[in-house]
């Protein structure tokens, strides 16, 4: 089968650097986690591996496998940006004193 577009259907960087970070959890990789306390390390970990875990799962689909368009990487893409624009600060939606932030949303405590 050739491919259609030869294109790359996703950002091989910075699925390189997420890897390289969460071995070893060098800010070089990503400057704003320079001065992240250890829970803002713990959940930027935690968002990375979700993103790449995303990446991962659309391109296993065997349905989709043939069609050259698989890799998704659009939420590892917006997990580095929302911490990015934080600037070192927690993002909105995953700071823990937000009763509307996905931790809060994920542990069922939405607006207590």
């Amino acid at each position: 089968m050739a491919q259609i577009n030869p294109d790359p259907t996703y950002d091989h960087r910075l699925a390189e650097w997420a890897t390289s970070y969460l071995q070893t959890k060098d800010p070089a990789f990503f400057p704003f986690a320079t001065h992240f306390d250890a829970d803002q390390r713990r959940a930027f970990v935690h968002a990375l591996r979700v993103g790449l875990a995303d990446l991962q799962d659309s391109g296993s689909a065997r349905k989709s496998s043939a069609t050259g368009f698989i890799m998704n990487d659009s939420l590892l893409h917006d997990v580095v940006r929302e911490w990015a624009a934080a600037g070192g600060n927690w993002p909105p939606s995953s700071d823990p004193q937000n009763p509307d932030g996905l931790v809060n949303l994920i542990l069922g405590r939405r607006g207590q």
